[in-house]
């Protein structure tokens, strides 16, 4: 059997189109000289290449290098360093933490929402009814699929005490909601009838039930993007947010950019009135890289005058 699987294996390596061949650090400094990039200490390059995958640190390489269509495709940019693609890296990184740190207060003051006003209307374990919910069979069991799946492998040491003590697998709500992944939670959300959905989000003035849920939903695909070590600068969402009609000032912004995304958090932290400094943070960190290109991510002239990032 092995041998049917390795000779499988070695008929699909063989019609695999991709040719390249890995390269050693030295080679891979030997191409971005090629590629025109300036060197200007090759011990520091060699130890930095050996700290970041390649693969990792060319998704910084594209908006300093000529564009695909053009003859020069590839090459960078004259003048540029290596220490520029190592700006925009570490300014990525940054941002990543910043934003991850934000989204997790969100996360956790909705998590309280949903099991308190949950709770109070239908018990410790209204949640395992779906007549306590407004949405199809089919999904009701989805969900409750997903949070026994998660909460099944969940390590808490306050789980296991819960199912000790109490022989049941099934938590009540508000244990339930601290170890479903947000994505989960999100759908929970979608599932609460509109007097829940209206009371969990009372606190977000002009952000109609339906809109917070998009939102909501984005925020679980930022979140995963920081958790995950993954570009989020001058990234295109694959998850637009939607454009509030009732709050003017997010109508010039494009939603699925990343400024679009830090003003929504920016937004929910005052709105719930969380202890963040969140908009400074995110000033700090932009007045720290004035070389990198603001306006990819979605950043607007004057942005720092919006009433969300004005405190």
């Amino acid at each position: 059997m092995n041998d049917l699987q390795s000779q499988l294996q070695t008929i699909k390596n063989q019609s695999n189109g991709y040719t390249k061949s890995p390269k050693t650090f030295e080679e891979q400094l030997q191409l971005l000289k090629e590629k025109n990039l300036i060197i200007t200490n090759e011990v520091y390059t060699l130890k930095k290449l050996s700290h970041i995958n390649y693969y990792r640190l060319s998704a910084y390489f594209l908006p300093l290098q000529h564009p695909k269509a053009f003859e020069l495709d590839g090459i960078f940019l004259d003048n540029i360093r290596f220490e520029d693609v190592l700006e925009l890296y570490f300014f990525d990184a940054e941002l990543r933490k910043t934003v991850f740190k934000a989204i997790e207060s969100i996360e956790v003051y909705f998590r309280t929402q949903i099991a308190y006003h949950h709770s109070l209307a239908y018990g410790a374990f209204g949640y395992l009814d779906p007549e306590n919910f407004k949405t199809s069979p089919e999904f009701f069991d989805k969900v409750m699929v997903a949070i026994r799946e998660e909460t099944s492998r969940s390590s808490e040491t306050f789980i296991a005490h819960f199912k000790e003590k109490y022989n049941t697998t099934d938590l009540p709500v508000w244990a339930m909601v601290e170890v479903v992944s947000m994505s989960t939670l999100s759908k929970i959300y979608a599932m609460l009838k509109t007097s829940e959905q209206q009371a969990v989000t009372h606190a977000l003035k002009g952000v109609s039930k339906d809109l917070f849920h998009n939102w909501f939903h984005a925020l679980t695909v930022i979140r995963n993007i920081c958790a995950h070590h993954s570009r989020l600068w001058n990234k295109t969402l694959g998850v637009s947010f939607e454009i509030p009609r009732k709050i003017k000032e997010f109508h010039p912004l494009q939603g699925d950019k990343v400024f679009f995304a830090l003003s929504v958090i920016a937004y929910i932290l005052d709105a719930i009135g969380e202890e963040a400094d969140f908009q400074n943070d995110v000033k700090n960190l932009v007045a720290s890289h004035p070389k990198i290109n603001f306006k990819a991510m979605g950043f607007i002239e004057g942005w720092e005058k919006m009433s969300v990032w004005n405190e």
